[in-house]
């Protein structure tokens, strides 16, 4: 693994995001200078591959953090998000919906059931006097 003595002016330098950030412009013993911002050196992740690694994702938070020294607290920035829904109509086209009544005609074998009432007329002493057969009114063939 390479140290700060194999930096050398021009090597790319990328963010912990894989991100290029820039070039080293030059370096120092207690910073590297990478365009115009100043990033000291405990900020940088890796050395290799003739490329640098910084800790931060950007070269403003690298530039703006410290070095953690032993006894000494770390600030940690805490960052909020908020997420607003919604929803909205949206023209998505259109719909054309055709209806079409197609008429069969079937053959299918039916059992039909009828409704007959028989009539016995009987006279007083209980002789039959005639019959008749008569369909009840509104009594239609039922399926």
């Amino acid at each position: 693994m390479a140290g700060r003595a194999d930096v050398v002016v021009g090597m790319p330098v990328y963010g912990t995001d894989g991100q290029l950030l820039g070039e080293v412009a030059a370096a120092d013993d207690e910073a590297l200078t990478v365009e115009t911002t100043r990033v000291p050196w405990p900020m940088v992740g890796r050395i290799g591959g003739w490329a640098i690694h910084l800790r931060a994702a950007t070269l403003a938070a690298a530039a703006r953090s410290e070095a953690p020294q032993q006894d000494k607290q770390i600030v940690v920035p805490v960052v909020e998000e908020r997420l607003s829904v919604g929803t909205r109509e949206v023209d998505l086209g259109a719909i054309e919906i055709r209806e079409r009544v197609v008429e069969e005609t079937a053959m299918q074998p039916v059992t039909v059931r009828r409704e007959v009432v028989g009539v016995v007329r009987r006279d007083a002493e209980g002789h039959e006097v005639g019959t008749q057969e008569i369909t009840p009114p509104g009594a239609a063939p039922q399926p």
